[in-house]
């Protein structure tokens, strides 16, 4: 599977089909305006993974000088565990380091045990917890961060 992997930028014409695969994934979505507005927004980076024309993933990275905020990472349900958020944030890194990032940050739900597993695998470390800051359910999100 992992050899017929494409990773890319986000064209504008994929913003509806990553817009549908959030919305399938999320209790809590960006809209399509959301994806639509942020492809002009030369301080975010979107990149989508693809197998045969199917989004299997995509990841969003908000760039601020050399501090960037980790906003979206998404694997459609039949690509879980088989490398397509590691590969997508791999490439997210090497897209960062080319603008100077120093520094990454995200937050994750802190029930979602596979996702900070994978972001400690991937040299992130634990600094924070932000009470109550999901909806739908409710729940508190784990700060992380990982320095170059």
């Amino acid at each position: 599977m992992k050899e017929t992997w494409e990773t890319r930028h986000m064209k504008e014409e994929d913003a509806v089909r990553v817009a549908a695969l959030e919305a399938e994934n999320f209790s809590d979505p960006w809209s399509l305006d959301a994806f639509q507005k942020i492809y002009f927004d030369k301080n975010y980076i979107v990149l989508i993974l693809e197998k045969e024309e199917m989004i299997l993933g995509y990841c969003v990275l908000l760039c601020a000088g050399t501090q960037a905020d980790i906003t979206n990472v998404c694997t459609a349900a039949q690509a879980r565990r088989k490398g397509v958020a590691t590969a997508l944030l791999t490439a997210l890194f090497e897209e960062g380091n080319a603008r100077a990032v120093e520094e990454y940050f995200l937050e994750v739900r802190e029930g979602n045990t596979a996702a900070r597993t994978l972001y400690k695998k991937l040299g992130f470390e634990e600094i924070g917890t932000r009470k109550n800051y999901y909806e739908k359910p409710r729940e508190n999100a784990v700060l992380m961060r990982r320095a170059q």
